[in-house]
């Protein structure tokens, strides 16, 4: 108990003061982190960063909720194990049937056995196909279509490549250090150690999340993965800037690390240097012509440069090498839609949704495609399916409103359109499309409420916003 009395406020006016806790916000501008009772009510300090006053109790609860953040990690990573194992043992079993079979063709081959020989031959045409590097691995190609799966699930687990992807950090070490530090009341000395540790953290934890949504993907679990993605942009709100960072300093040691390219690549693409972007993926091509990852994300950035068609002619050979890989199809069928090209864009969708029933993307994006085919009803079931899968998806909400309003429901579009809104607060499109409705309500006040609201979240289009709201006062 002496320790605890020696670290009291050191503040003139209330000196001698009990400390309560300490201000955890990173960017806090007051000159000592620690705060006593009348410290924390005083209104010039810690002016911007009041919420962030914690009470050693509060640290004491946080540390044991992050600890359960960890241990849920630990959780998910167990259970990715478990997946991985199972593949693992089912590709063995088909290696080892390959193996055998090889071994009875060179027997024959020994043997002069040319008719066992003209037996096989379907398998030999199937292995000297996929040696060759033949571009095109038809359905028919069995062994094809396996070892590229297998290549592919060995790439996304390589253990090596994620050491080196991820610099290794022991979480559990971190917290108990900071919790030995709370237990001897060492206040300052836990306070700096917790700030100095938990953006580090946070950066390593977005970094893990990142790169296990590309093995989920690869795994055809597509809509959990890029789940996953998001979530490592919500930890971490500067991944993609970190990830850049991170890229050049390991290609720096490695610059044909296939994966780090890859990852450079989703950072490029973050930034709208898409060009940039697909020159990463060339490199992985140039080396391995069948990566569908790096196919996949060159797609993405031939998209967002609007070349629809030389995506589609990308994804498509990534759909070569692999007929069941949903997120190409889901890209495909993207790119297909901006070409309105509506009834092929389902297809596609269709097929993505075969793959993976709970890709919400997919049947959002089919339910778009439905919309602009003025099929309205199978719009909205495809957004209903979309958003009991993800029910946080604004972008389902929004469009289910814009089928409604087409329909001339316009109150129960407007309610979708308030659903979207309170999920994302930010979306500019959707309060013009909920201020056309109000529009057609004559509900000309909150109209222009929403307008208005367009406008500050989305500058670019200000002068149609802005058009609108005079249209109603011209009619009024």
């Amino acid at each position: 108990m002496q320790q605890q009395k020696q670290f009291t406020c050191q503040d003139i006016e209330h000196e001698g003061e009990d400390i309560q806790g300490f201000c955890l916000n990173l960017g806090c501008q007051d000159s000592k982190p620690q705060f006593c009772l009348q410290c924390g009510v005083d209104p010039i300090k810690h002016s911007n960063c009041k919420k962030d006053l914690k009470g050693f109790g509060q640290i004491s609860s946080f540390i044991t909720k992050f600890n359960q953040n960890i241990l849920d990690l630990t959780t998910q990573l167990d259970k990715s194990f478990t997946q991985v194992k199972q593949k693992y043992e089912e590709f063995s079993k088909q290696l080892e049937k390959m193996k055998l079979q090889l071994l009875k063709i060179s027997q024959y081959l020994n043997q002069q056995d040319y008719n066992q020989l003209k037996e096989n031959l379907q398998l030999i045409k199937e292995a000297y196909q996929y040696l060759n590097n033949q571009e095109e691995i038809k359905k028919q190609n069995q062994i094809g279509t396996q070892l590229i799966n297998i290549k592919q699930m060995i790439e996304a687990w390589d253990l090596n490549k994620i050491q080196q992807q991820t610099q290794y950090i022991d979480h559990q070490n971190i917290l108990q250090q900071g919790l030995q530090l709370l237990n001897q009341q060492k206040w300052q000395q836990a306070n700096e150690f917790l700030i100095n540790n938990i953006k580090d953290l946070e950066k390593q934890l977005s970094f893990a999340k990142f790169f296990q949504s590309i093995s989920l993907i690869e795994m055809n679990q597509t809509g959990i993965g890029i789940n996953m993605r998001d979530q490592a942009k919500k930890i971490n709100s500067n991944l993609f800037k970190d990830l850049l960072d991170y890229s050049d300093q390991e290609l720096k040691q490695n610059p044909q690390n296939a994966f780090i390219l890859i990852a450079k690549s989703y950072a490029l693409n973050d930034e709208k240097q898409f060009q940039l972007a697909i020159e990463q993926c060339d490199k992985v091509l140039q080396e391995d012509p069948q990566n569908i990852h790096a196919l996949y994300r060159k797609c993405f950035s031939l998209f967002d440069l609007k070349e629809y068609e030389q995506a589609i002619q990308c994804i498509d050979k990534a759909l070569i090498s692999n007929s069941n890989y949903s997120i190409g199809f889901t890209n495909k069928g993207v790119s297909l839609q901006n070409l309105k090209i509506y009834e092929d864009a389902i297809s596609c969708y269709d097929k993505a949704i075969s793959i993976d029933p709970n890709f919400a993307i997919a049947y959002n994006n089919k339910g778009a495609s439905l919309q602009n085919l003025k099929k309205y009803e199978d719009a909205i079931s495809c957004y209903d399916k979309a958003i009991q899968i993800d029910p946080n998806f604004a972008n389902a909400y929004n469009n289910k409103g814009d089928s409604l309003q087409n329909l001339k429901k316009y109150e129960d579009a407007i309610s979708c359109y308030d659903k979207a809104i309170s999920i994302d607060p930010n979306y500019a499109i959707t309060y013009k499309n909920k201020g056309d409705s109000l529009t057609i309500l004559k509900k000309n006040k909150q109209a222009i409420e929403n307008y208005e609201l367009a406008i500050k979240y989305c500058k670019s289009d200000e002068n149609e916003f802005k058009r609108r709201i005079q249209q109603i006062k011209n009619n009024k």
